[in-house]
């Protein structure tokens, strides 16, 4: 297919991990073709991951601040600033009626959006052209499709933070300048995809027999403030907890000194991944082959094929079924886990 986009507007506003997923492309189109005007609307809560130490962006960014200002407000937000601006495409690669109400703000004169079997919340009423989905139902994949079928056919993800010295260095400092690092991030944004504080417990411990100083990363969330607060009880001296004491760049610094990460379906999971840091992935609630890591997947453990099973009867499986039990993350076995992490050190030499 012939490209004839010379401007494009990337809509995905959340969630951080889907806006990790979506800096790939963005960023794989802003750094292949120079010619062409990008520019990523994304919510402001998770912008400042791709703005540099200078105040820069690595990228050219819109935030929009729905959190504090409304729909609405965005909204007239996001027209003013896009006011002299008609884009060649709009990629939609957020579902969600809030994600459609907001693309009305943005003028374009094709507005690209999913096809019947990913689409939801009436996203069809506001595009013009769907994007056929791939035959690989991850997430990046179904991203990536957008660019594919606008005529960027060989278009890979790429993920470059451009972390600075200085950024690198003030991560060292957090991490006590230790050197063979193992990153534990405990907790997913939604507490079902949490594995178990006995087996966090167990392969920290393992992790410290095989000569690694453990990191615990999270965000400033009770609960996961909680979580860590009891793992480092549990580890003592053993363990440096910097959670809820991270800004997003600093936690990518931090991830980029570690020499193996383990998280649930998370952010950090995705950003862990992105950084090219081996990742263990721990999956029960949603399918790994749509959710998962892009790479290290050698590295993810999932249960949710067998759960499914057991909820579905033998009835079909949906592209995005969700387990129902609130406790399948205790179906992901410690032994699987000590055994992926011995796999990654041999694997990956670290």
């Amino acid at each position: 297919m012939k490209n004839d986009s010379k401007s494009i507007c990337i809509l995905r506003l959340s969630a951080l991990g889907d806006c990790i997923n979506a800096f790939g492309l963005v960023n794989a189109l802003h750094k292949s073709n120079k010619d062409i005007e990008v520019n990523f609307v994304i919510d402001k809560r998770f912008s400042s991951l791709f703005i540099k130490e200078d105040g820069t962006s690595i990228v050219p960014l819109t935030p929009v601040d729905i959190k504090k200002d409304g729909l609405l407000k965005s909204f007239f937000k996001l027209k003013k600033q896009l006011s002299n601006h008609k884009y060649d495409a709009l990629f939609n690669l957020q579902t969600s009626i809030k994600a459609s109400l907001l693309s009305t703000a943005i003028r374009a004169s094709v507005k690209l959006g999913y096809d019947k079997d990913r689409r939801r919340e009436c996203q069809n009423l506001f595009i013009n052209k769907e994007v056929v989905s791939p035959k690989d139902p991850h997430v990046l994949a179904g991203f990536l499709e957008f660019a594919h079928q606008s005529g960027f056919d060989d278009l890979t993800p790429c993920w470059d933070y451009d972390l600075s010295k200085q950024e690198i260095e003030s991560a060292k400092t957090l991490v006590l300048n230790s050197q063979r690092i193992f990153t534990i991030s405990p907790c997913s944004a939604k507490a079902i995809k949490n594995w178990t504080i006995d087996g966090y417990t167990a392969i920290a411990k393992h992790a410290i027999e095989k000569g690694f100083k453990v990191v615990l990363i999270g965000s400033p969330n009770p609960i996961e403030m909680q979580i860590c607060s009891i793992l480092q009880e549990n580890l003592g001296d053993n363990v440096i907890n910097l959670c809820g004491k991270t800004s997003l760049r600093e936690l990518a610094a931090v991830i980029s000194l570690s020499k193996l990460v383990l998280s649930p379906d998370s952010a950090t999971m995705h950003l862990a991944s992105s950084l090219q840091v081996p990742v263990i992935s721990l999956y029960a609630i949603h399918d790994p082959k749509r959710v998962g890591s892009w790479y290290f997947k050698d590295l993810q453990i999932s249960v949710y094929d067998q759960l499914c099973q057991k909820e579905l009867y033998g009835k079909e499986l949906n592209w995005r079924y969700r387990v129902k039990d609130p406790n399948a993350m205790k179906n992901i076995s410690i032994e699987q886990v000590v055994n992926t992490f011995d796999y990654a050190i041999d694997k990956y030499q670290i």
